[in-house]
């Protein structure tokens, strides 16, 4: 195996620890964190498949996770607009890079990750990874990422582990909103 190779793996490696452990956490301050650090790892990952689509919505996807945890900081609700503008980059994006049917994943993907983490409640971050995690896994099986199709499958039982580990605390989060 060459350096690349071994760059591919190690960082396929830490990608997926880092994406599944990041529903693990309560707060949405830093699932997101810890999501950022998970698309650091996925970027090289993709730029080494030479799977270009998903590269680029995964700096968006980075830039986005900046931006939403310093609203996060601040404890301030994240604008819609600035989320609207990050669903245009998005499309944007989606139609330079395109290679493909299956190149459109990424888009729809990142459509309803983003939409997720603009909601206060972390509870859609984890139901959306559920979802997220299946269709990741066929993109990444369309660009012989196979390593990380693994890591696919360990989100989705993440998914599943912290929705019921967390259902009491995101319910009274609900609750909490609906009574202000």
């Amino acid at each position: 195996m060459n350096f690349i190779g071994l760059i591919y793996y190690f960082v396929s490696v830490l990608s997926i620890a880092l994406y599944v452990a990041s529903v693990q956490f309560k707060s949405k301050k830093n699932i997101l964190v810890t999501q950022f650090f998970a698309s650091m790892c996925y970027l090289i990952v993709y730029l080494i498949k030479g799977a270009y689509s998903g590269a680029y919505i995964e700096v968006l996807e980075e830039v986005k996770d900046i931006v939403f945890i310093k609203y996060e900081k601040k404890g301030k609700n994240i604008p819609l607009a600035i989320l609207i503008v990050f669903i245009v980059l998005l499309f944007i994006v989606s139609i330079i890079f395109y290679d493909g049917i299956l190149s459109i994943l990424p888009l729809l993907i990142n459509i309803i990750l983003f939409i997720s983490t603009y909601y206060k409640n972390p509870k859609y971050i984890r139901w959306v990874m559920l979802l997220s995690g299946l269709m990741w896994g066929i993109y990444n099986i369309y660009v012989g990422a196979y390593v990380i199709v693994i890591g696919n499958i360990l989100e989705v039982i993440s998914a599943i582990i912290a929705i019921l580990k967390f259902k009491d605390v995101d319910n009274n989060f609900d609750k909490k909103d609906m009574m202000k």
